[in-house]
């Protein structure tokens, strides 16, 4: 008895650990607004529109919008545990509808290339996978001047 307890317990934790795990998904939505290299103004709301993927037949995903900086594009390998992209410098929530225009951009650095990402989760996915993550993105010149 000892043997089996010895083999099944390390086997059913490492599981238990990776079942929690979040993996990206293989199929992502679509921003639609802004279009890529959009100028959007500081302080001023712009369109923004995103098609929600509903591959894991579920009614509705959740999703959330953030303004990251970097040298690229942000891919699932730049979210942290929580799902939140490591280079987002401003938030602008977590939604479950596609079209809606979202709060203004109080702040950003304009000495690095900016884009508007969203970060979908997908819950319930066939398979028993409890969460996956997509990441979509487009870049954006940010404009301070105006």
């Amino acid at each position: 008895m000892h043997f089996l307890a010895t083999i099944v317990l390390p086997f059913l934790v490492a599981l238990a650990s990776v079942a929690g795990t979040p993996l990206p998904s293989p199929i992502m939505g679509t921003i639609n607004a802004p279009t890529a290299s959009s100028a959007l103004v500081a302080e001023n709301p712009f369109p923004f529109s995103y098609s929600v993927s509903n591959w894991c037949e579920e009614g509705y995903n959740s999703f959330s919008v953030f303004l990251t900086q970097g040298t690229s594009e942000p891919t699932f390998d730049d979210l942290d545990a929580s799902g939140n992209p490591t280079t987002a410098v401003f938030s602008f929530g977590q939604f479950t509808v596609a079209n809606f225009v979202v709060s203004t951009i109080s702040e950003a650095s304009d000495d690095s290339s900016s884009f508007l990402t969203v970060v979908q989760n997908f819950r319930g996915c066939p398979g028993g996978v409890v969460q996956e993550l997509g990441v979509a993105s487009i870049p954006f010149v940010y404009d301070t001047t105006a």
